[in-house]
């Protein structure tokens, strides 16, 4: 435990944003019964026909992110797309927006966003400088190592001073590889060694007990700049990954039914759609806990059987 705590000092732990899972009814919950994480990040904000997504605007606004330290992120993809939703951010009084170059999916990597925009360093390239002519505003970069090719970032890290970013937190893998395979380790580490920004790793950390030695050898590489680590699906897998004396049922109920209780507040679609939102929610959310109740979740059709299969589930934890 000492170990962690001092590591925890000297290392900032950060939650990544999942899209569907990481909002802000997601967020403010985690933080206020679990909390370990040092900043919170959105999922990233997109445009569609040419307007913010209405959801994305929700989620964004200043009033839904009290109480924790919390970034916005937007994809990284056409320069108009791109400037118009820093603007948006701008005008809610954000001064920092994290910039999403890592996003493996095909429908949006294909068209050149997200990791997708690893394969076109001029585009990189156009899109930072126009970035870094808005004032009052830092950035910081999520990515991948590349996407077609895990040496893709050696034509991108030579472009990233040009928006100066606060660090890069890089997963290791190419957006091609999605989440299958291995992390490349080796490419991290080439990349810790390759620039003077702080450096975040991000992927594949399942348990709170790999975080020390993980960053132990990092930082043992000479001139490292390893700032942290950045965890997605083991933190929505496990709330609790980060501050085990609240593993218990208690905890785990008690922020599933804050999660609940929030959208049946917020959303406005009737049993359906709170039943989906829900059976999302429980998708990633304790996958060891019994199978045969979360089954019954998944086949729950009225609120009352959602509930009676929660009850049960949580009854059977220790």
């Amino acid at each position: 435990m000492s170990n962690f705590v001092k590591m925890k000092q000297d290392f900032k732990i950060l939650s990544a944003p999942l899209q569907g899972y990481t909002g802000h009814v997601w967020r403010s919950t985690h933080a206020r019964i679990f909390g370990g994480i040092d900043c919170y990040y959105s999922p990233f904000m997109r445009m569609k026909g040419g307007s913010l997504m209405s959801r994305d605007v929700r989620d964004v606004q200043p009033e839904n992110n009290n109480g924790y330290n919390f970034v916005p992120q937007v994809l990284a993809g056409t320069i108009d797309d791109t400037v118009a939703m820093v603007l948006y951010l701008k005008s809610l009084g954000y001064n920092r927006v994290d910039l999403n170059m890592g996003c493996p999916f095909p429908p949006i990597a294909r068209h050149a966003k997200g990791s997708g925009i690893l394969c076109y360093p001029q585009r990189v390239e156009a899109l930072f400088k126009r970035l870094a002519s808005i004032d009052g505003l830092k950035y910081s970069i999520k990515m991948r190592v590349g996407y077609n090719s895990a040496d893709d970032w050696r034509r991108i890290l030579p472009l990233i001073p040009i928006i100066d970013p606060m660090h890069i937190a890089i997963h290791p893998r190419t957006g091609i590889q999605q989440y299958s395979g291995d992390v490349d380790i080796t490419q991290f580490l080439n990349i810790l060694q390759s620039t003077t920004y702080p450096v975040i790793y991000n992927g594949d950390i399942a348990r709170r007990e790999d975080i020390v030695p993980l960053m132990q050898r990092f930082d043992e590489m000479p001139g490292s700049n390893i700032a942290g680590v950045m965890i997605g699906r083991a933190l929505v897998a496990n709330p609790a990954m980060l501050t085990p004396e609240k593993a218990d049922r208690d905890h785990y109920r008690t922020f599933h039914d804050a999660i609940y209780a929030q959208y049946r507040k917020e959303l406005t679609g009737g049993s359906v759609q709170l039943l989906n939102a829900m059976k999302a929610f429980w998708n990633m959310y304790l996958p060891q806990s019994d199978h045969k109740c979360r089954k019954r979740i998944g086949k729950a059709h009225t609120i009352a059987q959602y509930e009676l299969a929660t009850a049960q589930l949580f009854e059977l934890l220790p």
